[in-house]
């Protein structure tokens, strides 16, 4: 493995600790302090101290007998979110083709990252004119469908530690008002599921609605996008229910019992 790059004080640290880490696989599970100061190419008291920070956080365990270290239990967490993400992807794929045929308009799944939601998967429209939602795609919450989904999700407390104040605007229909759309996410709750016409972008418009997991939580986001001369007020109505069905079949295959025992508490 080559040597972690050069960086400076706290970078550089977080960059030998990810190079720690990168050098446990499966045919190496334990590495010593030794092994790895040679395969890194730094001193072992770097390494030690490296490897004892790591080691509090539960990222990476020292066995007992050999005197190796091994992955810690905290990695399964910090994995199974990024799991539950492609489980959402696999779940979501044999779906989307028939609701885009129906449609005839671009449909992503969207999960939220910190602030920002995020294009996890894509089946485009058919037709030359279409949104462009490529995967990997960031976009503001408060303003796109999907975003309003995933917000809508959230305790007021938890929306307030992540939304930018104050909330920027992208077009003429973007809501910027904290109390606005407070009240626009709680009709978003009640009736489980939001649009977004222009508000992120001129022209383009759409609907979203939740997938849930096996607990009953929020975990993405699926949504119909097209240009707004097509998927006007009338037209989104129509395909509110084929895309509330299809959020419900994706959930349902995640393990979601729609009012059952994971149906989630009421969140004020």
């Amino acid at each position: 493995m080559s040597r972690p790059r050069r960086a400076t004080g706290s970078i550089q640290v977080i960059d030998r600790a990810v190079a720690i880490l990168k050098c446990f696989s499966e045919q190496t599970p334990e590495l010593s302090v030794s092994e790895l100061s040679r395969r890194l190419g730094l001193h072992k008291s770097t390494v030690s101290r490296i490897l004892a920070s790591l080691e509090q956080n539960d990222l990476v365990s020292q066995n007992p007998e050999t005197g190796k270290y091994r992955p810690g239990l905290g990695l399964i967490g910090l994995a199974g979110v990024a799991l539950g993400r492609l489980g959402v992807r696999g779940a979501a794929q044999p779906y989307l083709p028939a609701l885009v045929s129906l449609c005839q308009e671009s449909v992503n799944v969207v999960v939220r990252d910190g602030a920002e939601c995020v294009n996890i998967e894509r089946e485009a429209s058919p037709k030359a004119i279409q949104y462009v939602g490529w995967i990997g795609r960031r976009m503001p919450l408060h303003c796109t469908a999907a975003g309003k989904v995933l917000l809508a999700a959230l305790t007021p407390a938890e929306r307030a530690a992540i939304l930018p104040v104050p909330l920027p605007r992208f077009t003429a229909r973007t809501i910027t008002d904290p109390e606005q759309l407070q009240a626009m996410l709680a009709r978003v709750a009640a009736q489980g599921y939001a649009v977004d016409e222009g508000e992120f972008e001129e022209g383009f418009s759409a609907i979203a609605a939740p997938i849930r997991n096996h607990r009953g939580e929020v975990v993405a986001a699926l949504v119909i996008s097209g240009p707004s001369f097509r998927l006007g007020p009338e037209v989104m109505a129509s395909l509110r229910e084929p895309l509330l069905s299809t959020a419900a079949h994706i959930s349902a295959d995640l393990g979601y019992v729609s009012g059952g025992a994971t149906d989630p508490e009421p969140r004020s």
